[in-house]
């Protein structure tokens, strides 16, 4: 089931597993954006909408810290963040 973190002044982020990934992405065979590890079966994804990327756990731990949120990138945030609510019939807390 997915989990959205809004992460407060950080990049907020989802926690989803692959079936989620493969549902809003139409990809069936998707890989970390780090390792390119195969991400079929991981129930750990970090899903960061700003990169619109997905990363397995040990990758998304180590890239979340690194992102920086820049106030002309917000408009773009909000679109892909209120996607991936949309996709996994989630609400912004």
């Amino acid at each position: 089931m997915a989990k959205f973190h809004p992460n407060g002044k950080k990049a907020p982020w989802f926690e989803i597993n692959w079936e989620e990934l493969v549902s809003c992405t139409e990809n069936p065979a998707p890989i970390c954006d780090e390792c390119l590890q195969s991400l079929i079966g991981c129930d750990e994804i970090i899903l960061i909408p700003i990169l619109n990327e997905a990363f397995c756990p040990k990758c998304g731990k180590m890239r979340l810290p690194l992102v920086h949120c820049y106030p002309e990138d917000r408009p773009i945030e909000i679109k892909r963040v209120q996607y991936y609510l949309d996709q996994f019939g989630l609400e912004a807390r």
